[in-house]
C-alpha cells in the first residue's frame, strides 16, 4: 500500500482543521466559566470534528503513532457534541410533555447532565489544541464573527394547523401502545445499572450494559417515534386522546437519554477502560471516574427505565380503553394442564397488556394469578380422572378376565394393572413416559376393593407422578381483550412452551417477550 506523503499529508490536516482550532483555542483562552453549550454551537462542533475524524480514519489516523491522539480527542468533540445536542434537547422539550409531576427531579439531573458534558468538550477542545501543539502547527488566526448564544423567546406558536382525520384511530393507537409494550421487557439491565453504588462500578455487567444492547433499544425507540410521528402527530387522534401526547414524551425522552448513553457506552468501552489516560488533561481529572459512571448509571440508565416503566400504565390503559372483548376456547396445555411453566406464561401474557382476561371452567378464574390456574387445573384433573373412569368402564370385559385371573392368582394386582395400561397405551388413551413402571408400590398402598378402582388410583397417582400422560381432548374458555387471546392461542398453538415430558422448548417469535417477562415496578 502506497505510504502518504507526511509533509502534504501534514498540511492538509492544517488547513482542514483551522476554524476548530480557532475555536479551540478561543474556548480555552477564555476559560472553562464562560464555555456554555448552545445548540448552535454542538451543530458546528459536530460537523467540524465529523469531517477531521473521517478524513482520519480515511488515511489510516487510528493505527499510526503520529496522528492516533488527534484522532482519538475529535472523536471524543464529535460523539460529545451528539450528546450534548440530546441533552439540550431534553433541557428545553421536558417541561412541554405533561408528566404530572411523576418525575421531579429530571430537570434538575438534566442541567447537571448538560454541565458535565459541557466541561467535557472544554477539555476534548483543550487537548485538540494541545494535540495542535505537539505537531508543531503554528497558532490559527484568531476567531473573529462567531456568535453561538441561544436566547429564545417564550411561548408556542398557535395550533392553528387542520388536523387531519384518520378511520382506523383504533388500530393506531392499539399497535403504538402494543409495540411499545413489547419493546420494553428487555430493558431490566438498566435498572440493575441504575442501583449501582461507586464501590461497586466494577461489578456493573457490561455484557448487559453494552453499546450493543443500548443501541438495540434505541433502535426500537426511535421505530416507535416514527410510528407515531407518522401516523398520529397532529392529527384528530392526538387531540382527542391526552394520554397519547405523554405517550409521546415518554418515548422521545427515552430515546435521547439512550442516545446519550450510547455515548458515554462507546467510549467507556473503547477508550476509558483501555487508556482513560490519554482522554483526558491529566490522570486525575475530575471528569474521570466516579462522574463518568455515576452519570451513565444514576441518571442515564435510571431514567431510561423510569420513563419505560411509567408508560406502561399509559399503555395499558390505551389498551383497556379500546379493547375488544370476546370469548374463544383455546386447547388446555396437552400433558399435565396449568401446572407451574403454562399458568406462569399464562399469567405473565395478561399482566404484560394489562387488561383483565378470565378463564371459564366450573367458575371464572382469574388469568393474571398462576394460583388461580393452579385451582382450574384441579378441577380439569377431575375430568381426567371422569375421562379414565368412563374408558375404564369401557373394558369391563377385559377387566373381568383380568380380575378371574387375580382370583385365580394366575397374575398379580401389578401386572394386572400394567397389562390394563398398555392396553389404554395402545389405544391411545395413556402415553407412559418412564420405562420401566414400578407398580408395587402404588398397589400395596392402595385400598381400592375392584380393579377398576385399583386402576384409576394407579393412573391418578402416576399421573401425579409425570410417569403417564392422559391424553384428555379438552378445551377451555378465556374472555378478554382478542390481542391477549391471539397470544395465549399462539401460546397455545406451540405447546405452552414445554413438551410431553415438561421440559421447556423455545417460544415463538411472536412471544419473545416472554422470554425475559419481569413485571416493572
Amino acid at each position: 500500500m502506497e505510504i502518504v506523503d507526511s509533509e502534504r499529508f501534514d498540511a492538509l490536516l492544517r488547513e482542514r482543521s483551522a476554524l476548530l482550532l480557532s475555536h479551540c483555542v478561543h474556548f480555552v483562552g477564555e476559560g472553562a466559566e464562560t464555555f456554555f453549550l448552545t445548540r448552535p454551537l454542538l451543530s458546528f462542533l459536530l460537523a467540524e470534528s465529523s469531517q477531521l475524524e473521517e478524513l482520519l480514519d480515511a488515511y489510516g489516523a487510528r493505527s499510526n503513532e503520529t496522528w492516533h491522539a488527534l484522532r482519538m480527542h475529535v472523536a471524543m468533540i464529535k460523539n460529545f457534541s451528539t450528546a450534548g445536542y440530546d441533552l439540550l434537547h431534553l433541557q428545553h422539550t421536558i417541561h412541554s410533555y405533561d408528566f404530572q409531576g411523576h418525575y421531579p427531579r429530571m430537570e434538575e439531573d438534566t442541567v447537571a447532565a448538560v454541565a458535565y458534558v459541557s466541561n467535557f468538550l472544554f477539555c476534548s477542545l483543550k487537548q485538540v489544541m494541545n494535540d495542535a501543539m505537539a505537531l508543531g502547527w503554528p497558532p490559527p488566526e484568531e476567531l473573529l464573527g462567531y456568535d453561538y448564544s441561544e436566547v429564545l423567546p417564550a411561548g408556542m406558536l398557535p395550533k392553528d394547523r387542520i388536523m387531519g382525520s384518520r378511520e382506523d384511530a383504533q388500530h393506531l393507537v392499539i399497535h403504538l401502545a402494543t409495540s411499545f409494550l413489547n419493546n420494553t421487557e428487555d430493558a431490566k439491565f438498566l435498572a440493575n445499572a441504575a442501583k449501582c453504588q461507586p464501590p461497586l462500578w466494577r461489578g456493573l455487567d457490561f455484557d448487559q450494559l453494552s453499546e450493543a444492547s443500548i443501541r438495540s433499544l434505541e433502535e426500537r425507540f426511535h421505530t416507535l417515534q416514527s410510528l407515531y410521528d407518522t401516523y398520529i402527530s397532529y392529527s384528530n387522534i392526538e387531540g382527542n386522546d391526552t394520554s397519547l401526547r405523554r405517550l409521546r414524551g415518554h418515548i422521545s425522552v427515552v430515546l435521547h437519554l439512550l442516545r446519550v448513553a450510547t455515548v458515554f457506552i462507546h467510549f467507556y468501552e473503547r477508550h476509558i477502560k483501555i487508556q482513560g489516560d490519554s482522554l483526558f488533561c491529566h490522570k486525575n481529572c475530575v471528569l474521570k471516574s466516579n462522574w463518568y459512571l455515576n452519570l451513565l448509571t444514576h441518571y442515564l440508565c435510571h431514567y431510561s427505565y423510569q420513563f419505560l416503566a411509567g408508560a406502561r400504565g399509559l399503555c395499558q390503559s390505551m389498551l383497556r380503553q379500546y379493547a375488544v372483548v370476546e370469548s374463544r376456547e383455546i386447547p388446555i396445555p396437552p400433558y399435565f394442564g396449568f401446572h407451574v411453566r403454562p399458568a406462569t406464561l399464562i399469567s405473565s401474557i395478561v399482566r404484560h397488556y394489562g387488561s383483565p382476561v378470565a378463564l371459564i371452567l366450573d367458575k371464572e378464574y382469574d388469568a393474571s394469578l398462576p394460583m388461580n390456574l393452579f385451582l382450574a387445573n384441579e378441577w380439569i384433573n377431575q375430568l381426567k380422572r371422569q375421562f379414565i373412569g368412563n374408558e375404564l368402564s369401557r373394558m369391563n370385559e377385559t377387566i373381568a378376565a383380568l380380575q378371574r385371573q387375580l382370583d385365580q392368582e394366575e397374575t398379580t394386582p401389578a401386572n394386572a394393572a400394567l397389562e390394563l395400561i398398555r392396553q389404554m397405551a395402545n389405544a391411545n388413551l395413556l402415553r407412559v413416559l418412564v420405562y420401566p413402571l414400578d407398580l408395587e408400590p402404588i398397589v400395596k398402598s392402595s385400598t381400592a376393593p375392584t380393579l377398576q378402582e385399583l386402576m384409576q388410583s394407579v393412573i391418578a397417582t402416576l399421573h401425579a407422578q409425570r410417569k403417564i400422560n392422559i391424553l384428555f381432548d379438552c378445551k377451555v374458555t378465556f374472555r378478554g381483550d382478542v390481542r391477549v387471546l391471539q397470544d395465549i392461542q399462539v401460546l397455545a398453538e406451540n405447546g405452552y412452551g414445554e413438551n410431553e415430558t415438561g421440559a421447556n422448548i423455545p417460544l415463538p417469535r411472536e412471544l419473545s417477550y416472554l422470554s425475559h417477562y419481569h413485571p416493572m415496578n
